[in-house]
């Protein structure tokens, strides 16, 4: 064939495909590969987001780690939340991070400890202060945004001119203390926050003491915290270590829990920064091991031992190393048990003059915080179906290389990271979901094996934080929370429909006409 004739050939079937193209639009064509990058929200979706009855459950915000600002709980400074670059970037000067750490007290409970700090409310935005001028980095107030574009009002806000009820709560809680302590404080916010929708229920609809279920979003640890609620309620774990079978307590309060990035199978870099220290960011100044040891919510979200996620350097098995030991701490000279750390003891201990006495007290608070945080894992990896009126949702992101397992030498206590697996930059994948295949050295399963059930799993590719800025993640939130019933709130549906659709023809007349016309 000549060139000319292949030439023609080449553009008669380009003429053909471009008219093909052309005469099939996307509406109605079974051929059209067109992508979009919204969804369209037309009629229904918008009376979803106005309505404000009881078949729309309120939300409660549960953020993660470090996600409340902390202040003096005299003086009333800021101890957690602003950041300075100029003057602090080395690590936090001596009153503040006394402040920062938890006090350790020879002889007394975890749950006991007195505290050194004030929650001021969920960090809707970080604050850096660098050469005099104020930065405010994003925290979670994109998540609050998409909820208050959803039709949901924030309790600490005005009401729009179009709403009436307040329906957005937001749990600040001290994420460095002992996470069924935490749980206590959220039943105890859970049980104000229905008392104040009950009356909201009837001043607008005259209903008396509405049974008001919750839906909850819980960013990364706080998955943890709201799972712990969900299972046993406000109670604590037994006294004498052993592990309580799940009551579903929370689940008389709780329709719906979206967990959000949350290490259910515990995270590598726990115990990491506990050996060589944390920066949240480059802006951020240094937290020292030592501060770190004291936040008993650290040693709670470590990787389970099964999943072999250290190893010793020397040994071919990979067998892993018990990190719950704190024997292996003191032996590998990890965080309190460093002996180079008595520096910063002296700052945390101030009134504490001898080497020997500080230690000892650091050992204690080590040795308290392991044995809680043992107990807790174990508690949480118990297999137990939820009741039938919760759903469980979990969005994770898979699109970073993740800290999965390192090694540790034996003499020198030193970790290096030898393998990575997909997560969000913090928590893998299998962590997120709890894939106990983590762990398995011969033979797993193909399907996932986890002590949770999950309603159903979104994979994002986003980091850690940036998950919750995902126009992907914020139509599946709201999917989950607007329109995806649970079996209770069918059956309160369909026990009182009359209400409902009275609640319904409240609605602005503009807004829901055919509603209004029966």
């Amino acid at each position: 064939m000549s060139f000319s004739k292949a030439l023609f050939c080449m553009i008669s079937a380009a003429s053909i495909i471009t008219m093909i193209s052309s005469c099939n639009s996307p509406t109605g064509s079974y051929q059209s590969f067109a992508e979009y990058k919204k969804p369209i929200y037309r009629n229904v979706a918008k009376w979803t987001r106005d309505y404000e009855g009881t078949a729309r459950n309120p939300v409660i915000i549960v953020h993660g780690f470090l996600g409340s600002k902390l202040i003096h709980p005299k003086t009333r400074k800021n101890i957690w939340g602003n950041f300075r670059l100029s003057d602090e970037i080395t690590a936090f000067p001596p009153e503040r991070s006394r402040m920062l750490a938890v006090p350790m007290t020879h002889g007394r409970p975890l749950h006991k400890l007195d505290s050194s700090a004030v929650v001021k409310g969920l960090m809707e935005d970080a604050k850096v202060r660098v050469f005099g001028m104020n930065i405010s980095l994003p925290s979670y107030s994109s998540l609050i945004k998409i909820l208050t574009d959803a039709g949901y009002c924030a309790e600490n806000k005005a009401l729009p001119k179009d709403k009436t009820i307040k329906n957005l709560f937001l749990f600040g809680y001290d994420w460095r203390r002992d996470l069924p302590s935490n749980a206590a404080l959220l039943a105890k916010f859970i049980a104000k926050k229905k008392a104040f929708m009950q009356k909201q229920f009837k001043k607008k609809f005259g209903i008396e003491n509405y049974d008001v279920q919750f839906d909850v979003i819980a960013h990364s640890m706080g998955g943890l915290l709201s799972r712990y609620y969900l299972r046993y309620g406000g109670a604590d774990m037994p006294a004498d270590g052993s592990i309580a079978k799940p009551t579903w307590a929370g689940s008389k309060q709780i329709d719906k829990l979206l967990i959000v990035g949350t290490p259910n199978g515990g995270y590598l870099d726990t115990v990491l920064e506990m050996t060589r220290g944390m920066r949240v960011d480059s802006a951020a100044p240094m937290v020292a091991p030592a501060i770190l040891g004291t936040w008993a919510t650290y040693y709670q979200m470590m990787p389970p031992t099964s999943t072999r996620s250290v190893i010793y350097k020397d040994d071919p098995s990979e067998k892993g190393v018990d990190i719950f030991d704190p024997k292996v701490w003191i032996d590998l000279k990890w965080g309190l048990a460093d002996p180079k750390q008595d520096k910063n003891l002296k700052v945390l201990l101030p009134n504490v003059k001898k080497r020997s006495e500080r230690r000892k007290i650091a050992l204690e608070h080590l040795t308290k915080c392991l044995k809680r945080a043992k107990q807790f894992t174990n508690t949480m990896r118990v297999s137990a179906s939820p009741p039938d009126d919760v759903k469980l949702f979990l969005f994770l992101g898979d699109a970073v290389l993740t800290n999965r397992r390192a090694t540790v030498d034996r003499k020198t206590g030193k970790l290096d990271v030898f393998d990575q697996d997909p997560g969000d930059g913090k928590v893998l994948v299998m962590s997120a979901v709890w894939d106990e295949r983590m762990g398995m050295q011969k033979d797993p399963p193909f399907y996932i094996v986890s002590p949770i059930e999950w309603s159903a799993v979104y994979r994002l590719p986003a980091a850690h934080m940036g998950i919750t800025k995902m126009e992907f993640f914020a139509d599946n939130m709201k999917w989950c929370l607007l329109i995806t019933p649970t079996p209770a709130q069918i059956k309160r549906r369909k026990k009182n429909p009359k209400a409902f659709i009275m609640q319904w023809r409240k609605l602005n007349e503009k807004q829901q006409p055919q509603f209004n016309k029966k």
